[in-house]
C-alpha cells in the first residue's frame, strides 16, 4: 500500500497543471496498487467539515479518523497518521506540498527566526507534510517537485519586470526561493535517509536549486496529454490568437494587453480570444482597464470559463497561442496546444524550455520582452501556409507527442522509483 499525501481540494476544484498531474497519476496508481490518501494537516485543521462533505464523493480510501471530522491539532494529526500507516510501505507526495502559516506578523517573525538555524520544523506554523508524516511513521518518502524555484538572477529579473508592468508581488521570486530552501530547508531534508527519491517533471526546474544529489531524478515523461486532443487538429486555421490559463498576474495576464498593443500597431485586424477564470475581481478589473487604455476592445474577446470541448475547438483553429507565463515547471498548456496543432510563443522559463526547446513550434522570448513576443507572433501570422504547417506537421514533433501521449507512461515512470 502507498500512502499518498494530497489535498482533498485537488479532487474538488481546478487549480493548474500540478493538480491535473496529481489526479491523473493517483487515478492510475489506484488501478495498480492499494492507496491510502493522506490530506495535509493544514487542510484537516482549517477545513475539516468541508473535507468530510466530499469524502464520499472521492473514490479513494482515507484514514478512518478523518471521516469522523474530529477537531485535532497538528501533533494529534501526526500521531493519528503514525497509528494508521502500519500497512503503508511508502509515502508518495505528487506535488511537494509545503504549508507555511503567514497569517500573522508573529508567525512571520517565527518563520524568519527558524530560517536562521539548521533545524527542520514540523508543526502548525510550517510543515512539509509528506516528509513530516514519513518521518513520524518511519516510512520512506518519494516526492515530486512541480513548483519553479528561481535563481537570484531570475528573481531579480522578475522584480524589475513586475515593477515595470505593476504586477502583484515583485518579490515573488525571492520569497519563493527563500521559503523553499531557507525556511522549509529542502536541501537538508533531501539528505535525510527517510527520503528515497525527489522527482522532477523537467530538467530545467532543478537548475535553480543547485543541489547535487543522487536521489534527484527527472521523470521522463513528466507529464502527458489526452490523445483524444489529436482528433481536434485541423489545417483550416482561422485568423485569431488564443490565450488560456489561470487568469492572474503570474500567468502573464497583465502583459497580454502590451503584447497585443505591439501586434495591433502593425496589424490592426488581429484578434485574441481569452478564456478561463480570473483569480479575483480586482485583477479582472485591472486587466480590462488596460484593454480599454490601449483601445483593444475590438481586438480582445473574453469568453469566461468554457467547457473543455469548446476550449479544444477554439485552440485547434487558432493561429498561435501567446503565453507570457511567469510560473511553470513544465506547462501542460503548451503540451496541449501542441497536441491540438497550434504553435506557441512563450517566455523562456527554464522548465518549459528544457522540455520544448528543440521544437520549432514553440518560440521562446526573454521574460517580460513583450515586443519580442509580438514580433514572434507576427512572424507566425505572416508565414506562408506551407512553412506554417511544417511547424506542426513534422517527424520531430510527432515523436515528441508520441512520448507524451499517455498518463500511464508517467505513472509507470513514477512507480519505477516507488518500487526501487
Amino acid at each position: 500500500m502507498i500512502g499518498v499525501v494530497v489535498p482533498v481540494r485537488t479532487f474538488i476544484n481546478f487549480f493548474g497543471g500540478g493538480e491535473v498531474h496529481s489526479k491523473e497519476v493517483i487515478t492510475r496508481l489506484a488501478k495498480k496498487t492499494d492507496l491510502l490518501l493522506l490530506p495535509p494537516s493544514s487542510e484537516i485543521i482549517n477545513n475539516c467539515r468541508e473535507i468530510c462533505n466530499y469524502l464520499d464523493k472521492i473514490p479513494f480510501d482515507f484514514p478512518s479518523f478523518i471521516k469522523k471530522c474530529e477537531r485535532l491539532n497538528y501533533s494529534e494529526i501526526l500521531h493519528r497518521y503514525s497509528e494508521c500507516l502500519n500497512d503503508v510501505k511508502i509515502v508518495y507526495d505528487p506535488i511537494t506540498y509545503v504549508y507555511m502559516d503567514m497569517s500573522s506578523k508573529l508567525n512571520k517573525i517565527k518563520l524568519f527566526l527558524r530560517s536562521l538555524n539548521g533545524k527542520v520544523y514540523c508543526d502548525e506554523i510550517i510543515s512539509f507534510d509528506a516528509y513530516c508524516i514519513a518521518k513520524t511513521s518511519n516510512k520512506p518518502l518519494v516526492t515530486t517537485i512541480q513548483s519553479e524555484i528561481r535563481t537570484y538572477a531570475e528573481s531579480l529579473r522578475f522584480l524589475q519586470g513586475s515593477i515595470k508592468y505593476r504586477l502583484g508581488d515583485p518579490l515573488f521570486g525571492f520569497k519563493n526561493r527563500y521559503n523553499f530552501l531557507d525556511i522549509a530547508k529542502f536541501g537538508k531534508i533531501l539528505k535525510d535517509p527517510i527520503v528515497k527519491y525527489v522527482l522532477s517533471v523537467s530538467e530545467g526546474t532543478l537548475n535553480a536549486l543547485n543541489i547535487k544529489n543522487e536521489k534527484i531524478r527527472v521523470l521522463n515523461p513528466g507529464n502527458a496529454f489526452d490523445p483524444k486532443l489529436l482528433q481536434y487538429r485541423t489545417k483550416n486555421k482561422e485568423k485569431y490568437l488564443v490565450f488560456w490559463a489561470r487568469l492572474y498576474y503570474l500567468k502573464g495576464i497583465f502583459e497580454i494587453p502590451y503584447v497585443m498593443r505591439n501586434i495591433v500597431k502593425r496589424n490592426n485586424d488581429v484578434k485574441l480570444i481569452i478564456f478561463g477564470k480570473f483569480f479575483n475581481d480586482k485583477e479582472k478589473e485591472k486587466f480590462f482597464k488596460l484593454v480599454k487604455k490601449f483601445n483593444l476592445e475590438k481586438n480582445i474577446e473574453y469568453l469566461g470559463f468554457i467547457s473543455d470541448k469548446e476550449k479544444y475547438k477554439i485552440v485547434s483553429k487558432a493561429k498561435a497561442l501567446i503565453y507570457p507565463s511567469h510560473i511553470d515547471s513544465f506547462s501542460l498548456v503548451i503540451l496541449e496546444s501542441l497536441a491540438l496543432g497550434t504553435p506557441i510563443i512563450s517566455y523562456d522559463l527554464p522548465g518549459p524550455k528544457s522540455v520544448y526547446g528543440d521544437l520549432e513550434a514553440v518560440k521562446f522570448v526573454e521574460e517580460f520582452d513583450v515586443k519580442a513576443m509580438a514580433d514572434e507572433t507576427l512572424n507566425i501570422l505572416n508565414m506562408k501556409d506551407e512553412d506554417y504547417l511544417n511547424l506542426i506537421y513534422n517527424e520531430k514533433l510527432n515523436k515528441f507527442l508520441e512520448k507524451y501521449n499517455s498518463w500511464d507512461k508517467v505513472t509507470d515512470e513514477i512507480l519505477k522509483y516507488i518500487n526501487k
